[in-house]
């Protein structure tokens, strides 16, 4: 188990050392990303991220919807609007934000599981298949 930042995963997504695909179908759509993004704005916390480490490229086993929108944000490339929890102070986009929320949605911990092992990793694909039989 590793902690990690908004802003350490996205800069490793940047420079292209965590990569993923998202799934077809499985694709979040535009609300459900908004509400995401709100969600991390309240402080709720994400849910852990599955690592694939056995490479110095690591690629997303789980967690990918989750990275790439607050890419996707972050990069101001999702608005939000209409916010069930937030004030309108928020609406917009990132770069419209305050200085100190910026630093605070930036700083928010992720815990990651970096698998480095193919144990771990058949580990991982047994839990998930039990999880969502």
């Amino acid at each position: 188990m590793q902690h990690f930042t908004v802003r350490e995963l996205l800069d490793r997504i940047d420079i292209g050392q965590l990569i993923g695909k998202s799934v077809p179908g499985k694709q979040w759509t535009k609300n459900k990303r908004k509400t995401f993004i709100e969600s991390v704005l309240c402080g709720i916390p994400i849910a852990s991220i599955y690592l694939d480490g056995c490479k110095p490229q690591w690629n997303i086993i789980d967690g990918v919807e989750r990275l790439y929108t607050l890419k996707l944000y972050v990069d101001d490339e999702l608005c939000l609007d209409n916010m069930k929890l937030l004030p309108e102070m928020y609406e917009g986009l990132f770069s419209e934000l305050p200085p100190p929320i910026k630093r605070r949605f930036m700083n928010t911990p992720i815990i990651g599981y970096v698998l480095t092992t193919e144990l771990e990793q058949k580990l991982l694909e047994t839990i998930f298949e039990r999880l969502n039989s």
